[in-house]
């Protein structure tokens, strides 16, 4: 998971609001009283005055995946007792708020789609215990942004987090071919309009399911997250903008079809993409779990082609 940044204790100092997310207090412990709240297991993005903590979840095509939820009593002390912790689903108000404030697109997952406990407990003498939610990903529909706005309602010890109390937690499905990976050109890219253009590699790109075997570049290098493909204008760094390539593969790993996010434009200002068949265009995945895109494909503008690309995409984890 790329971009991932846990702001908790600069938000614990802007609001003053006592919470916590690591097992150690920030504060003298004497000061502090324990508090329930949802705890960062590393997948939490919260930017600066967003109204809610976002949780970035991905999943496997299957069945039934297990959303894993850690509920923490954070603060000076460990459990002392059993607490019981009640957890109800959030509203669609929160989730309106938190997309009029970080200007996303998220909606409700549908009720049918997952399986929410509604209490759990925290052992006495610890400070954690797992809440888990069922997930039927293999009905997902993948183009769709998800997420399930959750909330501690009651809690029988502590107090319920200001901060962590209630978050949204994204989820989304995601086929074999999904992850985040290294890019390198095997052949250098050509622009037929312009000499002063090249490469821009290695890149750091996921691959981002777009159905059950396709997926669309996502590209941190430059671009700093975003649909899109880095390029060199003379030294400067630059990229094609409304371009990013959308792969699509068969069942053996052939690749298929290439196409552009943005849509397959025919005037002179929209662009498209295609397969370019000169190239080995296959995506191979290993028995030890390394994966490896080897594909060339052709940026077309105006319905001429303009620009050649020719890549190897080495898997380096999950996104």
């Amino acid at each position: 998971m790329k971009k991932i940044i846990n702001l908790f204790v600069l938000l614990l100092i802007i609001s003053g609001i006592s919470s916590c997310v690591e097992e150690d207090p920030f504060f003298d412990p004497d000061d502090v009283e324990n508090v329930i709240e949802f705890k960062s297991a590393g997948n939490v993005q919260s930017p600066i005055g967003a109204p809610y903590p976002l949780f970035i979840n991905a999943y496997d095509i299957a069945p039934e995946q297990s959303m894993d939820i850690v509920v923490s009593y954070s603060g000076a002390d460990v459990a002392p007792t059993n607490i019981t912790v009640n957890i109800g689903l959030g509203t669609q108000a929160m989730l309106d708020a938190y997309n009029e404030a970080e200007e996303t697109e998220y909606i409700m997952l549908p009720a049918n789609l997952y399986t929410l406990p509604t209490s759990i407990t925290i052992p006495q003498g610890e400070r954690t215990v797992t809440y888990s939610v069922k997930l039927a990903t293999n009905q997902f529909d993948v183009t769709e942004n998800y997420a399930l706005p959750l909330t501690i309602t009651s809690a029988s010890s502590g107090i319920i987090s200001g901060n962590f109390g209630s978050a949204i937690f994204a989820v989304s499905a995601k086929n074999q071919w999904d992850g985040n990976y290294t890019v390198e050109a095997t052949a250098p890219m050509v622009d037929l309009t312009s000499s002063t253009l090249s490469g821009y590699y290695p890149l750091d790109a996921d691959l981002v399911t777009t159905g059950g075997n396709s997926v669309k570049m996502f590209t941190y290098t430059y671009l700093e997250g975003y649909e899109g493909h880095p390029i060199k204008s003379g030294t400067a760094s630059s990229y094609y903008g409304n371009f990013a390539p959308v792969f699509t593969m068969d069942d053996a790993g052939n690749v298929t079809s290439v196409t552009n996010y943005y849509g397959q434009g025919t005037n002179t200002s929209l662009r498209a993409a295609r397969l370019n068949p000169d190239g080995v265009n296959k995506f191979t995945i290993n028995s030890d779990g390394s994966k490896v895109l080897e594909v060339s494909y052709i940026m077309v503008q105006g319905g001429v082609d303009r620009t050649f690309f020719h890549e190897k995409w080495t898997y380096t984890g999950e996104r």
